[in-house]
């Protein structure tokens, strides 16, 4: 059984921090930049209006490759979708995993992972975002979810590839980690864990 909180997964009464929870250890001084300038109320009233937007785009997008009608209400809802199917549409795109958690028994982490399967024939991980560009901790991101799914399946074919994908304002802004580089990644990201553990005991 598993249980999501806003810091953590609870999968059968064991505590795994969130990988996204664990990233936000790592200081980004845009954001405190843009704090400052704008206010904390105003912030938080954005960052809370983008997330909910965000889990909607990541719902419409696996309805999309499932086959399934796909809801858009808005005109920003619009255009996203419109950018991802025309995206999806110039690849060759075969899912095998969808919204798929994955955990470290391990490092004892968890997270989501939107995509994996084959992209363009290649075994691959990919991230979508409604972010205006790739920031680095997305790299961290993906490449601590391929340690956590292989660490699940060491049976199971390797991951060669993770992507990051984000669309926003009708733009696409793509990124990709070979499966080397992840593997170098996944190493800060450990040093992430361990910061996290000290912090906050867990």
């Amino acid at each position: 059984m598993t249980k999501v909180t806003k810091d953590a997964y609870i999968i059968d009464g064991k505590h795994y921090v969130r990988v996204t929870k664990i990233l936000d250890i790592i200081a980004k001084p845009e954001f405190f930049r843009w704090y400052a300038k704008n206010g904390y109320e105003f912030c938080e009233n954005v960052k809370t209006v983008r997330a909910e937007f965000g889990t909607r785009v990541h719902k419409e997008i696996q309805n999309y490759l499932e086959g399934k009608d796909v809801w858009v209400d808005d005109d920003e809802m619009y255009k996203t979708m419109g950018l991802f199917s025309a995206w999806a549409d110039s690849h060759s795109i075969s899912p095998k995993h969808l919204e798929y958690h994955v955990r470290s028994d391990v490092y004892m982490y968890a997270g989501t992972v939107d995509f994996i399967g084959f992209f363009d024939g290649v075994f691959t991980i990919i991230d979508w975002k409604t972010s205006k560009k790739v920031y680095d901790n997305y790299f961290l991101q993906v490449a601590a979810y391929l340690a956590a799914f292989e660490e699940q399946h060491p049976d199971a074919e390797r991951i060669q590839e993770c992507r990051v994908v984000c669309f926003r304002d009708g733009k696409i802004s793509s990124s990709l980690v070979k499966r080397e580089r992840a593997l170098e990644l996944f190493e800060y990201f450990k040093c992430a864990r361990k910061l996290y553990e000290w912090k906050y005991g867990k």
